[in-house]
């Protein structure tokens, strides 16, 4: 006699895993976005490769899966940095392995967990522009620099709303926020400040 999980299995071939089924798990990434990347994307690469090719993180603050660099100008990130300004530079999960020549390692230097006090130095340190490599980059960096900021303009009727409120209680915004009358879409203080400001403007 089949057991249950037997039986529903024989009903519905579909559920077996077979090498056709278990494929189709397997999507492509379907780029839809951005036209630079649409345009320069490899669809038999993987996502990381694409990415890497392309000159692009594929997380800004990924630890795992740890990629070791074996090229030292890279590392160096095209300046000569000393060892000690690299260290200080790592955060609690990244980590250096210096090589002999014969490929063997000779020293390990991990990232230390930084206090606040150093962290917010950090912070305030004037960042060096970096030199796109790629053309990729190059060209969404000018894309970038070039998106027009649209302005959004108030309508007549939040223009009425907004002189209403500052007839009737001035720049008491907690007062207004708490007329359910003149506020009925219950907007913070904060928005509706914001909404007067640019009346006002």
């Amino acid at each position: 006699m089949p057991t249950v999980r037997k039986r529903r299995t024989i009903k519905t071939p579909s559920r077996k895993v077979t090498r056709h089924t278990a494929n189709k798990h397997k999507r492509k990434v379907n780029v839809t976005g951005n036209k630079i990347i649409r345009d320069n994307w490899d669809k038999k690469a993987t996502l990381r490769q694409n990415y890497a090719r392309l000159g692009l993180l594929t997380s800004l603050n990924g630890v795992t899966g740890g990629i070791e660099v074996k090229d030292e100008d890279e590392l160096m990130d095209n300046e000569q940095k000393s060892l000690e300004e690299l260290a200080e530079s790592l955060t609690a999960e990244q980590g250096i392995i210096q090589r002999d020549d014969a490929g063997n390692i000779v020293n390990v230097i991990v990232g230390k967990v930084k206090s606040k006090e150093e962290l917010a130095e950090i912070m305030e340190r004037d960042v060096e522009p970096v030199k796109a490599k790629t053309d990729v980059v190059r060209a969404l960096e000018a894309q970038a620099a070039n998106i027009l900021k649209v302005e959004r303009y108030q309508s007549e009727g939040e223009l009425v709303w907004a002189a209403k409120l500052v007839e009737k209680y001035g720049d008491d915004y907690e007062k207004m926020f708490r007329d359910r009358k003149l506020n009925p879409n219950q907007q913070t203080p904060a928005q509706i400040k914001k909404k007067i400001a640019a009346l006002l403007a």
